[in-house]
């Protein structure tokens, strides 16, 4: 029988593609055949082929290859030459292995017979990976990032000077505050640890927080500029003007700053520690709480004289003071009368002070070439109910300014 050509061209391609087909059929039969039970041809875990392990062998390799990793640090955190290691047992870091071995297991099995089929085969020609990933606990990492912080968290701590006996002084450095916020470290740290991407290595950025008084404000002072004593008997008052005092210790002002008096010593009340002690009140004497912080206040105002401030806002007593000569004294009183001075110096200055229990003293310590060898003396004239005073600016021993300061005008006190 002869054929023709295209007909001879049918036969042919039928009968290829009834051979491919057998091939493939039985391609197919053999790879689900070797696939019964076992994880498919073409897949693997961390760069190693586990095909044909059964479920517990895939169990097995998942959970070594957990230990292998968990041998390692989950993280090393680093704030300039101090480290701090997170260990996986910290943050019970485990890997997920039973979810690892039943992704492998079930790949080429959770679909259609159809579906399935078509997975493995092409699983068998391109390969596919899985990937096992972690888990940990977030309270146990919170507990470890806030050990992290507590060491490294610092209160900002002001630079001070302490005046020795022999009238030198002694400058103790500024403390940088730091506080580290962890939330944000451990949104970070998150997704690797899930991923299980160990180590992972951080550097710490805690926030830092300078004090006021700074190493550079202290830098270039070198002594005492002005001083000033007063006296008073311990008790009630006593205590009061301790108080009071201990609020000016360590103030340091600017040049061109100001000081308020009111505002650094701040109010006067029992809640604050003050106890009710002599005032005059409208001429009379009377008792009220804080009594006795005026002669703080007239204390710091002859210092600040002699040191070369500048007062800004001062009033008199409605009768001389007996601490301080006529004419010489600052009242004060909460939320009506403020003392304020400025520093016109070049540098600042800083204010330290003095309680023996019986004896006031109030240092302006500062840098002595501000006032290029000037010395301050303090005079009153006139009489003791209308005093004027001046303050003398000498050089080399000779007056070489003579400033009005103020004139007051005292009132007797009232019988009570």
């Amino acid at each position: 029988m002869n054929l023709s050509n295209a007909a001879l061209g049918k036969i042919v391609a039928i009968t290829t593609a009834a051979t491919i087909t057998a091939v493939a059929a039985a391609g197919c039969i053999s790879v689900t055949v070797s696939n019964k039970d076992r994880v498919i041809m073409g897949v693997q875990a961390n760069g190693t082929t586990i095909a044909g392990l059964s479920k517990n062998e895939a169990r097995k390799f998942f959970t070594d290859t957990a230990a292998k990793k968990l041998q390692r640090k989950a993280a090393v955190l680093t704030y300039k030459e101090r480290n701090f290691q997170i260990d996986p047992a910290d943050i019970n870091l485990h890997g997920n292995v039973d979810k690892a071995v039943e992704t492998a297991y079930n790949i080429g099995r959770d679909g259609s017979p159809i579906e399935n089929m078509i997975t493995q085969m092409r699983c068998a020609i391109f390969g596919t990976t899985v990937t096992m990933d972690a888990s940990f606990d977030e309270q146990l990492l919170h507990d470890k990032l806030q050990q992290i912080k507590t060491a490294i968290d610092t209160q900002p701590k002001n630079g001070s000077v302490t005046l020795l006996a022999d009238g030198s002084i002694r400058k103790t450095p500024a403390v940088t505050g730091l506080s580290l916020d962890i939330e944000p470290i451990a949104a970070e740290l998150a997704p690797d640890f899930q991923t299980f991407n160990l180590t992972v290595k951080k550097e710490l950025t805690p926030t830092e927080q300078l004090p006021f008084v700074q190493d550079s404000d202290l830098a270039t002072m070198d002594g005492i500029l002005g001083s000033y004593t007063t006296r008073f008997y311990p008790g009630d008052r006593g205590d009061n003007i301790g108080i009071a005092a201990s609020h000016l210790q360590g103030a340091l002002i600017r040049s061109g700053a100001t000081l308020s008096f009111n505002d650094t010593v701040g109010p006067r009340t029992h809640e604050a520690g003050y106890k009710d002690a002599g005032v005059i009140v409208y001429g009379k004497h009377s008792i009220d709480v804080g009594g006795g912080v005026c002669q703080v206040s007239s204390t710091l105002y002859n210092a600040i004289l002699l040191a070369g401030l500048t007062p800004v806002e001062r009033t008199g007593h409605f009768a001389s003071s007996s601490y301080v000569p006529a004419g010489r004294d600052a009242t004060v009183a909460d939320g009506l009368i403020d003392f304020v001075f400025r520093n016109p110096l070049p540098h600042p200055v800083y204010l330290t002070v003095a309680n023996s229990g019986s004896a006031l003293t109030v240092y302006v310590l500062g840098t002595k070439a501000d006032l290029a060898g000037k010395s301050i003396a303090l005079v009153t004239e006139g009489s003791s109910m209308r005093p004027s005073l001046y303050r003398l600016w000498k050089q080399n021993g000779q007056v070489i300014e003579r400033e009005f300061l103020h004139t007051d005008a005292y009132e007797p006190l009232k019988n009570t």
